[in-house]
């Protein structure tokens, strides 16, 4: 506790102090004398006579006719009625009542009584859903002119209910052509990975994320600050950003200051955490020892444990809290560990954040602070993170506008060492207790190998702190001298540092059996100190001069032009010392000895000038150009400039005077086509300086003896220059029945040229790396569909929306056509060697195929008759050696002259019962040979993505629900000895589904109690590689196709009248589920974070409360 208090005792009292700051402001509202409030003057409360109620009738319409299920209510007041199947509504009111009379794609409409009896009530569409607003690249446009493909997502309502961790994993199943997959779980590592209309470059794939028009990262800002977030996804919305464009871009804005009163909310929630999903292990260590004991059996080995230990073992199992002849429990000196248990616990993350939002017609002010205590679900794991926003804006004069965009985030992380964690949980047993009375176990039964892991060990081994800050500010002005002409400059400064400190936690391994010290805790004199600072700082100026005017009622024009520059630099620190003079004493001063020391820096920079040009005529022909030119300091001089781009229109269908009989049910039809150019400098994945040939650390003979120093250790390429990305795209948008049904289609295709990759390089070439190249090309192509629907049934409301996108992509040109077969003189020849991006690849790059499609052996596929039935083809039906007719087969067929690689012959330690035989692909005679492979027609990139939210509402309550999946995918999970290989290792889990589901078969025992020939796995071996079933093959690609329930969500807002009782303006209460459940036939943990996560994914139980003042 000491430790922590002084470790994050500077951040809580930021956090204390900013939400104290707040809440003063909150309270100051109450003050009419506050500056910048129009506040009216208090007056005296005078108890009014109540009023005498009278009946009054009437009729609600539109241009159609009478409408049913129309809400009429008293302002005021909760009495109302819904109006019948003719329109008709009867209801008591005051004589001097005010009538609010609603219905769901009408708008609100006030009447008074002024003492009438008989209504008639013509309402008329709300054009609200053709007039919404959409962020588009530097500005604004209707949603109705958009010319390009844009989605966007109101994101205020999904941070306020659903407990997420960070902004990326939120956006999962919301926006058709955008896949969005969770790839850890670990505290501040939870991010997703974010894919705009496929992949489309063997380079950094991820989005252009811009915050408040300002390049940054979207897991920094605080969900609740956020109002919308648009994604722009083709060429014609997204080429005014050039050269970072090429994979979409994804625009957040956060909320603004208002003018009016001052209000304060507070969203809040506790959510219960645990693990979505883990791979069972076996944890009865007799029964783990009867099965490696079978492995070794299986192979004509001699049994590992001896039956004396595994009868001891299940003996003591039955009286777990007696006490061996040291005093010992016997569940610690005879363990059955659950280490899955053991290292994912579960966990309690609170949320807590508070806003001020007001101000005056002059002067508008947002103002936040955020906590985030997330433990994780790992001891030694979690983080706090702490955020703080200020958006302030003032108008100067009625041409002059100043603001600001500040914020700041602070991360503290504990240094645990999780790193390859999962890796490490295979590797132990259950015969090894976790820890006890301070001290960390180690295997108990003398036959185990000391190398079985004590988890905790390896966690706590290391001590320290991390932290990251950010610094973020942006200033701007506005001016607008003349009607419909404005200038805005804005200046943004960015500052970044990360501290991370860790040095070595000692720690003992003890038999907890007989208290042996089996591995004593680390002297201080071996004990090691590490320290890694970085620093970052980049700024970015932007000015942007518009002008838009209508003319002759008919022309509306936009002009936009700009100038943008952009700088960035980063330095690192780093080192580490051996030899501490105490173990509590661990700075770098205080080691002794010198173990490595390192340090970079680099900067990149960047200037761009853009232009945009809108018209449309009558709102009915819309038309757009936009271009970018750009320069990145990353390219030679000559190639660094590149001019990006793109044209669109669209065509309102329904403004056409032969529509205007459709009027009556069609809202909307726009049909939308756009080509355009975007670029791609190769993100991260690409050096600043790659151009050049470089220097780097090399070693040198000198005097006998091998020396440090300096060397050129690349090619270097002048000519390297961007990637480019054309695309095109056809698109529809439709609205009708009131706006209660919208629908958009978009099909489009994108050619990616001159993609920026490392080829091989020649062993002659010496230390030297290969220069990077403008060498491949990929076509990435696709459809995206949405289709909504909202409607309101007298006081309930409800929503459903889906979509869904189809994305396959192709690599086109890379380093030649992949070509095999055999010659002239029958001899097998193959190019995968010199086309490939790496011939033992399990999903090389290869041209004319899908990137990193998989290439693998297959498993043999025969009609299980027998070699005299079927000759080559009467094998094993599924390729496993599973009766003595098979294995007949098998011996035929060697006798033949076939070979079956890799073990060849038949014997218990080469192929056996219970083995796989694998496919000869190419006919020459060799089974599950190194020319067998075949490309799988499917890689780890989903084709298919697809979402549907559901939502609901009724006096209070409402009901919400998001689904997210991706199908067209398969995941290659390699043979895994602990999770998914009937392979054992001593000093190795095992897997539960193989325990349980292995094939065992003795042709000298026939009748053993043991015998499963009907397995899904295969048979127990001991050791990890060189047998038939641990072969890198298809047997190993799992579907991945999966369906998830995201989020579910229950919540009650407390009628008005109520929520005024307790002094609240607002107050809803709700119950929120993360990671529901999924849909998935993959045996791992979760087929969103990959084939290998280091860390399952969360399930969240959360009650939350929203307040506003």
């Amino acid at each position: 506790m000491t430790k922590d208090l002084k470790c994050f005792y500077v951040s809580r009292a930021m956090f204390l102090g900013a939400s104290m700051f707040l809440a003063s402001i909150g309270m100051a509202s109450a003050n009419p004398s506050f500056g910048i409030l129009d506040s009216a003057e208090s007056s005296p409360v005078v108890a009014k006579r109540q009023q005498a109620k009278h009946t009054i009738k009437g009729v609600v319409e539109d241009a159609l006719g009478p409408i049913a299920g129309a809400n009429v209510v008293e302002k005021g007041t909760t009495n109302g009625t819904i109006t019948d199947m003719d329109g008709n509504f009867t209801l008591d009111v005051a004589s001097n009542a005010i009538l609010v009379v609603s219905y769901i794609g009408y708008q609100n409409l006030e009447v008074s009584v002024n003492g009438q009896k008989d209504f008639k009530i013509s309402l008329k569409e709300d054009s609200q859903a053709l007039e919404e607003v959409v962020v588009v690249g530097y500005g604004t446009q209707k949603k109705v002119n958009l010319t390009g493909s844009v989605s966007s997502v109101d994101f205020a309502d999904q941070a306020l209910s659903r407990p997420i961790t960070n902004v990326s994993n939120a956006l999962a199943g919301l926006s058709a052509g955008v896949q969005v997959q969770q790839t850890s779980g670990q505290p501040g590592s939870d991010g997703s990975k974010i894919r705009i209309r496929g992949v489309g470059t063997l380079n950094n794939q991820d989005p252009l994320v811009l915050v408040d028009g300002i390049e940054g990262s979207m897991d920094l800002v605080n969900p609740l600050d956020i109002e919308s977030v648009s994604v722009l996804k083709d060429a014609a919305a997204s080429s005014i950003y050039g050269s970072r464009a090429a994979n979409g871009v994804i625009l957040i804005t956060t909320k603004k200051g208002k003018a009016g009163k001052l209000s304060v909310s507070y969203s809040g929630r506790i959510s219960y955490a645990q693990p979505t999903n883990l791979i069972d292990q076996v944890t009865d260590y007799a029964d783990y020892m009867t099965w490696v004991n079978e492995s070794f059996e299986n192979i004509g080995q001699p049994n590992h444990f001896a039956q004396s230990t595994i009868d001891l073992w299940r003996e003591k199992s039955l009286d777990p809290n007696g006490l061996n002849e040291n005093g010992v429990p016997n569940y610690i000196a005879y363990p059955n560990t659950n280490w899955q248990d053991y290292l994912f616990q579960h966990g309690l993350i609170n949320d807590h954040n508070v806003s001020v939002n007001g101000g005056s017609e002059k002067l508008r002010v947002l103002m936040s602070a955020g906590y985030l205590d997330n433990p994780g679900l790992v001891e030694n794991t979690g983080i706090k993170k702490y955020s703080l926003r200020a958006n302030i804006e003032a108008d100067i004069t009625s041409w002059l506008t100043v603001g600001t965009r500040t914020f700041a985030t602070q991360e503290d992380k504990e240094a645990g060492n999780f790193d390859n964690a999962n890796n490490y949980l295979r590797q132990t047993t259950p015969g090894l207790y976790p820890e006890w009375n301070g001290a960390y176990g180690y295997p108990e039964a003398p036959e185990e190998s000391a190398t079985a892991n004590s988890i905790g060990a390896f966690l706590n081994g290391q001590d320290g702190k991390k932290q990251k800050t950010n610094f973020n500010t942006t200033l701007y002005t506005r001016i607008s001298p003349l009607k419909g002409l404005s200038w805005d400059f804005n200046l943004n400064y960015k500052r970044y540092w990360e501290d991370n400190q860790t040095w070595t936690n000692p720690y003992e391994k003890v038999r907890f059996s007989d208290g042996t010290v089996m591995s004593p805790a680390t002297e201080p004199s071996e004990m090691t100190t590490y320290f890694y600072n970085r620093s970052d700082y980049s700024y970015n100026i932007q000015n942007i001069l518009r002008y838009n005017t209508t003319i002759n009622n008919d022309h509306d024009l936009g002009i936009m032009g700009g100038y943008e520059e952009y700088y960035y630099k980063r330095d690192t620190r780093n080192a580490t010392k051996k030899g501490l003079i105490d173990s509590s004493i661990h700075t770098p001063g205080s080691a002794t000895e010198m173990l490595s020391i390192g340090g970079s820096a680099f900067d990149r920079a960047r200037r761009s000038f853009f232009a945009r040009v809108n018209y449309a005529y009558r709102s009915k022909y819309l038309f757009e150009a936009n271009i970018r030119h750009d320069g990145d300091a990353r390219y030679h001089a000559d190639y660094r400039w590149g001019n990006f781009p793109s044209f669109s229109a669209a065509w309102r269908v329904t403004e056409e005077s032969f529509m205007e009989n459709t009027k009556n049910w069609l809202d909307n039809l726009k049909l939308r086509l756009s080509y355009g150019s975007v670029g791609n400098n190769g993100g991260s994945d690409v050096g600043e300086y790659e151009y050049q040939s470089t220097y780097g650390s090399a070693r040198y003979p000198l005097g006998g003896k091998l020396m440090s120093g300096l060397a050129s250790t690349s090619i270097a390429n002048s000519l390297l220059s961007w990637e480019t990305s054309k695309m095109t795209n056809v698109g529809i948008d439709l609205n009708a029945l009131s706006n209660r049904l919208s629908f958009t289609a978009d099909v489009f295709v994108k050619n990616t040229t001159g993609i920026l990759f490392t080829p091989s390089i020649y062993l002659t070439a010496g230390d030297k790396s290969a220069p990077r190249k403008n060498i491949a090309e990929v076509r990435t192509k696709g459809v995206e569909l949405t289709l909504g629907w909202k409607d309101q049934i007298n006081d309930f409301s409800y929503s459903v929306s889906g979509n869904f996108s189809y994305t396959p992509n192709k690599v086109r040109k890379y380093k030649g056509e992949f070509k095999a077969g055999y010659d002239e003189n029958g001899k097998w020849v193959s190019n995968i060697g010199d086309v490939a991006s790496s011939s033992s690849a399990v999903n090389p790059i290869v041209e004319g195929h899908a990137m990193k499609e998989y290439y693998l052996r297959n498993p043999y596929k025969g009609t299980g008759k027998g070699y005299a039935a079927d000759g080559v083809n009467g094998g094993p039906v599924d390729g496993m050696i599973r009766t003595e007719s098979d294995m007949e087969w098998l011996k035929a067929m060697i006798e033949e002259g076939y070979t079956f690689m890799p073990n060849k012959t038949v014997k218990k330690d080469k192929i056996w019962y219970g083995d796989y035989v694998y496919a000869d692909e190419n006919g020459d005679g060799i089974y599950g040979g190194a020319d067998d492979k075949v490309f799988q027609g499917v890689s780890s990139d989903p084709k298919y993505n697809f979402g549907l939210q559901l939502s609901a509402a009724w006096k209070g309550f409402d009901l919400s629900m998001n689904w997210a999946g991706a199908a067209g995918f398969k995941l290659y999970w390699g043979s895994s000895t602990g999770y998914n290989s009937p392979t054992t290792r001593v000093g190795v889990a095992l897997g539960t589904d193989i325990a349980n589901n292995h094939y065992f078969y003795d042709p000298e025992n026939p009748n053993d109690a043991r015998t499963n020939i009907h397995a899904k796995y295969g048979r127990l071996v001991n050791g990890e590689g060189g047998f038939q079933n641990t072969e890198g093959t298809s047997l190993y690609l799992f579907n991945g196709n999966y369906l998830k329930l995201k989020n579910l969500t229950f919540g009650y807002t407390l009628p008005a009248p109520i929520a005024k009782k307790i002094f609240t303006d607002n107050l809803r209460v709700y119950v929120s589920i993360e990671n529901v459940f999924n849909i998935t036939k993959f045996p791992g943990q979760d087929p969103e974070l990959g084939a290998y996560p280091e860390y399952t994914s969360l399930r969240q139980f959360a009650f939350g409360a929203n307040i506003s003042f």
